[in-house]
Order: C-alpha cells, then structure tokens, then sequence
C-alpha cells in the first residue's frame, strides 16, 4: 500500500522532463520543486532526482496504458513533458489548447501553492474542523458537526448524530478532493473503527460552487472565478472528465455560461441533459451572498495567495463546505474557455514567490 501511495505521487517535484512553456510557470515550477528537494539531504540530490525523473517515466508509461487507444503516444508524450496525470494533460489539450502542455499540473500546483503565504493559515484550512471553527467565529455558515469518529473509539455515544432521523455525510478532517468522503444511511451505517478522524455532519442536498479567491501580497482579496458543479448521474463524481458538468459563471453578472462536460469537449449546454434545466444565460442562484461570504472568508486568512472555497447552495442558502489553498488550474481558469474575462494568475503567483525570496533573505 506504501508502495502504491509513493507510486501515485509521481512527479515527486512537480516536474516533468521538460521545463513547461512559458517563461513565467517555468521559473514558479523550479522554485516550487527547489522547495522540495530542499528537504533531501543535498549528497543524495544527484542520485535521487535522476532516479525520481526515471520513475516518472515509469509511471507515465503505466498510467497512460489503462486509457483507450486512439492518441496515446501524444498523451504519454504529454504527461511525461509537462508532469501532468492523464486526465489533466488530455482535458488541458482538448480545451484550453494554448500552450499544447498544461502548464501548471495537480502535483506542481501543489507544491507551489503550498509554500505561498503564511504556513499556518494553509495547516488551517488543511484541517476541516479548524476552518469550521475559524469561519464560525467570523460569522459564516458551514455545515453543523454531529459527531467526530476517532481511530479506535468510534463515534462518542452521546454525540447528536445518534439522534439525526435523515441521512449523514462523513468525511477525513484532513485531505481534499472529496477523497474518503460519503454518504451514510444514518448513525447505525456509520464505521466503528477508522484509521483518521472522521466528521459526521448532515448531508445537505444542491449544487456545488467553487469560488476562487485572490490576493496580491499586502492587498485586498478579491474574486477571481466561479463555477457551478453538477454530478451527472450515474457517473462517480469524482472522475475528473465524466463525473460533472461544470458551468463557469461571470464574477460581475452572476450569470451561467453554457455547460462544460468533459466527456464531450465539443459540446457546450445550454440546459442539463438529464433534466432540461436551463442553465446558459441564467443567474446562478444565490450567487451575490456567496461571493460576499468567500471574501469574508478570505479575510481570515490574510496571509494566503489563492484559496478556492466550495461552498454548498442549499435551499436555506449558501454554506461554505471547505477551503482549498492548492486547487486545481484547470477548474480555476475553466472561464477562459468560455471567454470570461478573469485576472491573470500567474503574475500574482510570482508576486508571492519574489516575497518568499524576500522572506528568506530577511
């Protein structure tokens, strides 16, 4: 299991074989991976690196042979340029286009991301549980906590989940991605053993938004983009290309654009497939409060670049789900497809990196 875990964490640095195009993502990709490698011992940097870069090519080999063929050479070519997983590299040429090569993958936005801005505000919002209770101080809605399951304890018996009569969502109180999280048909379904913590909430029913917020060093944060997430049904969630239809919204109107499906890059929706419900054009709901509650959000962490907050639109209104300081680059710039005019990021990113320096030096 190790093993497997170290394996899916190729490129270790971020890096492909080939410095990605661009001036400008090349030199935040290089400090990121320095960053790194800063953690190796320095006598073992000029066995380890060539050796991390031969284990991408294994894994690339590896995880591009489970796609269909048709393409895979370019694919494989692809990821093992840029250091992208597969559905990265293939969603990024399918849509965005310029430049060919995704410019700033999963594993690389990770490691840049992560080391921009202050580091305890990004071990805060790495915890589900610290930022429920940062954002309930500063007067923002989450979902309400029912319980906490801790390894070898279980779930503690007076806890209100026992109580709760509808159904429960659980999830890791630390991670991202919805990795480990799920549905539970009540207290009774709930794990009696789990090896990390678990929070018990209500499951709340409607659409995703993710809200993209930003700041240039010392400024105020603004909204950068917006986007709508649909589950399609009878697809996992959670498969990048078939899981969601996602619908970039206009930061300044409010308003849909057509729908985004991976699965068919030429198609734009006006309306959801599986229901006919108007889509394009059409205000996202609650859209205004929501992005009001994302800037009072990231006025708590004053400290970060980029944080991408997905916030649940409920009946009773917008609540704030979780923040992510290491988001995705496709899904924050998905607009652009679109033609929404969105600040450039890049540039804000390497404002950071240069106050990193500065910080270092001092």
């Amino acid at each position: 299991m190790r093993g497997s875990r170290f394996w899916r964490s190729l490129p270790y640095d971020g890096q492909g074989l080939f410095p990605p195009p661009g001036e400008l993502p090349r030199d935040l990709r290089k400090r990121a991976a320095e960053v790194f490698w800063r953690r190796v011992p320095w006598c073992s940097r000029p066995l380890l690196i060539p050796l991390a870069r031969l284990a991408w090519v294994g894994a690339c080999a590896s995880n591009v042979w489970k796609y269909p063929p048709g393409g895979t050479m370019r694919l494989f070519l692809d990821c093992l340029r840029s250091g992208a997983r597969p559905n990265e590299a293939w969603v990024w040429r399918e849509f965005f286009r310029v430049p060919p090569l995704h410019p700033l993958p999963g594993r690389a936005a990770g490691r840049l991301l992560s080391i921009l801005g202050a580091a305890s505000e990004h071990r805060i919002l790495n915890d589900k549980l610290a930022t429920s209770e940062m954002l309930v101080r500063g007067g923002l809605t989450v979902p309400s906590l029912l319980g906490i399951i801790r390894p070898g304890t279980g779930l503690a018996p007076d806890a209100p989940a026992w109580t709760h009569p509808g159904e429960l969502f659980i999830k890791p109180r630390q991670g991202s991605g919805g990795r480990g999280a799920r549905v539970v048909q009540g207290a009774a379904s709930l794990p009696a053993d789990v090896a990390t913590e678990m929070l018990v909430q209500a499951r709340l029913t409607g659409p995703v938004l993710r809200l993209t917020t930003a700041r240039n060093p010392g400024e105020a944060p603004f909204v950068h983009s917006a986007l709508l997430a649909f589950d399609v049904p009878g697809e996992n969630p959670r498969n990048f290309i078939r899981g969601q239809i996602r619908v970039p919204i206009d930061t300044h109107s409010g308003g849909m654009k057509g729908g985004i499906w991976f699965l068919h890059p030429a198609v734009r929706y006006a309306a959801l497939p599986w229901n006919q419900a108007p889509i394009e054009n059409w205000p996202a709901p609650d859209f205004k409060r929501a992005a009001e509650m994302a800037l009072q959000a990231m006025a708590l962490v004053s400290g970060l670049a980029l944080v991408n907050w997905d916030m649940m639109l409920t009946p009773s209104g917008p609540v704030i789900l979780e923040g992510n300081t290491c988001g995705d680059w496709i899904l924050t710039n998905l607009g652009e497809i679109q033609g929404l005019d969105t600040p450039p990021l890049v540039p804000l990113l390497r404002r950071w990196v240069s106050q990193l320096r500065h910080d270092s030096a001092v």
